[in-house]
Parts: C-alpha cells; structure tokens; sequence
C-alpha cells in the first residue's frame, strides 16, 4: 500500500506519521511562508483581516444560466458573481470595476451541454483590457475543446481552473455528462501543451457528501506538472440537488490533502473558499496546516493562532488563491532561490 493509498484507507487517528511528513515536504520546499487569501468574491471578516469587495470580483459571460445544472451547484453559485452578457459589457464593466479598485477578474459563466464555459468570444476582450491595465485574469473554462484553448493561450491569462472530477459515476449523476474520466487527462494534456497555468480544483464530497473518485483525481493531476492545486469542499446550497446533503467532515478534508501533498511535493497547494464554515472550518484550517498546504483562502480566527505558535510567517494576498504560483515564484525570485 503507497502513501497515498493509507491516506484514504487507514484509520485517521494513525495517520500521525503522513502528517509530520508532510509538514516536513513544507518546510524543506516551500519555507516556513502560508499564504492566506480573501479575494472579496465573498464577504469576509475576522479579527486580523477583512475582504475588499471589488479587489477580485467573479464574473459571469452566461449570467445565470448554465445547461449542465450540476446537482451541486445548479447555477447558485453564478447569482453572485458580475453579468456580461457580451464581449463590450465585458469589457466596459472591467474597466468600471478596474476604476473602483479592482486588481483582477476570475471570469466564469455556467457550461454549455458539452461541458465548457463558452468563453471563446470573450477573450479577445480579455487580452485588451490586460493590455492596457496590469491586472491579473483567471478563468474557469471546464472542458475546452481545442479552439477554446487556442483562445485562452492567445489571452494571455494567468490561470485555467478546471475541477478536476475522478469518477465516471460522479461526472454522470452529479455534472449531468456522458463522459469518463480520462477526458481530463486530454484537457489537461492540451493546456499543458499550450505552456498555460493550469490550476486543478479537487472538489472533496462532490457525490452526495461521500469521497468517491478524489483519489482518482489526484493522480490524474499528479501526471501533468500544475501551476498550483486548490483543494474545496462540498458546500450544501438551497435550492440545489444536494441542499440537504451532509458535507464531508474537516478529517475527510484532510485525507485529501495530506494526499495531496504527498503525491504533489513540489507543487503549492491551497485550501480554497469553497468549503463548509462554523466549527468545520476551524477543524480544517487547523489540519491545513498539518498537511503542510501552501494557502488558505478565508482563514478563520482560529489559523492566526496555530501559525503564530508554529512561527509560520503569514502573507496576505486579496487576489484569487489560484495565483499562489506566482506569489511563491515572485519570492523565490527576489531571493534568488529556486524550487
């Protein structure tokens, strides 16, 4: 049985050893730096920071629409981010949101039956405005057929998120498409060849709160050489095909990121804004730091007192988390260091 495999199948409490392993991976690779991120997509406050709205604001090319109505998600989480219904509105509301403070955009919209945000007309605009103002674009793109990604290459955007899915079940009763897995390894492949930032997101409990396919999806991921891996969370919403679903629990969380870490020993990894709050959320920040992640977006009170009495170093950032390639490269950098 491999590393990643005890990860899973062991019982939690002897998983003692995996964890001091991987605060070590961190330590010797990374530093002893956490990057803690509050891109403003949501509000957020806590005693020792606080979220801008309009530091990094979502925004949608579909609205709320989206044909796939993912059991998960259903289109909710399209309600909060910005509309743009067209290349110009794109352009023009940017622009408007850049005068207000904006730095960057993660630019997503819902998919289309095949499975992919339709964002090819869009990014034209996209390389305009990062033509003429130095901010930062991001983009969920979902399953991007090769002009898709053509297009984002010729952008120039700074990250391609893609959830990562491992099981054909999964991808069947919960995102509605008739696929199997290995469709991401050949999307993966294809940003890949394109030289552009890929950001996998492993979604933990997306089958109805249970782990099925995470496993699956790491090693999927493990295969390519990503810009950095954020690790969320099932977050029961109203009105969605899972609003009663029980989400994972903080130690299912962790399983997946200490795996994470283990299989991904040189690559950032950051626990990302989707994931369920309260007394869970501290749970998993506190095993967050025991897995030896790179990142935390939206950190509860509780994360500033662990990393004060480990002397772990803290870095704000109000971008999106999926740029934390860029911030340890910058480091490194300036310090003439290299990974």
């Amino acid at each position: 049985m491999d590393l990643v495999d005890i990860c899973f199948q062991q019982p939690f409490a002897s998983l003692t050893n995996l964890f001091s392993k991987a605060e070590q991976i961190f330590k010797q690779n990374f530093g002893n730096r956490l990057y803690l991120y509050a891109p403003g997509m949501v509000s957020y406050e806590t005693s020792y920071c606080r979220s801008n709205p309009l530091s990094f604001p979502a925004i949608s090319v579909t609205g709320r629409w989206c044909y796939l109505n993912c059991e998960h998600c259903g289109g909710k989480l399209l309600e909060s981010m910005f509309p743009a219904g067209s290349p110009d509105q794109l352009y023009h509301l940017m622009k408007k949101l850049i005068e207000k403070g904006a730095k960057g955009f993660l630019i997503s919209g819902g998919s289309n039956r095949e499975g992919y945000v339709p964002l090819e007309p869009f990014l034209p605009m996209v390389a305009k405005i990062k033509r003429e103002f130095p901010i930062e674009v991001v983009v969920h793109c979902g399953l991007a057929p090769p002009p898709l990604v053509d297009a984002l290459a010729e952008a120039g955007v700074d990250g391609v998120l893609v959830d990562v899915v491992g099981s054909d079940l999964t991808l069947k009763q919960v995102c509605h498409l008739e696929q199997q897995v290995e469709v991401f390894e050949d999307l993966l492949k294809r940003l890949s060849d394109h030289s552009l930032p890929v950001v996998p997101h492993i979604v933990v409990g997306m089958h109805y709160g249970k782990i099925l396919g995470e496993k699956a999806a790491l090693e999927i991921v493990s295969k390519f050489q990503p810009a950095a891996v954020v690790i969320v969370a099932l977050m029961p919403l109203e009105e969605t095909g899972m609003m009663h679903t029980k989400p994972p629990s903080p130690q299912d969380i962790g399983r997946v990121m200490l795996a994470a870490r283990l299989l991904l020993p040189n690559t950032p990894i950051v626990l990302g804004c989707a994931r369920p709050r309260g007394d869970s959320r501290v749970s998993t920040d506190a095993l967050a730091v025991r897995c030896g992640v790179n990142g935390v977006t939206y950190p509860s009170d509780a994360l500033f007192t662990i990393c004060k009495r480990r002397d772990i170093t803290l870095i704000f950032s109000e971008k999106c988390c999926s740029l934390i390639w860029k911030d340890i490269s910058k480091r490194v950098s300036e310090a003439g260091l290299c990974l």
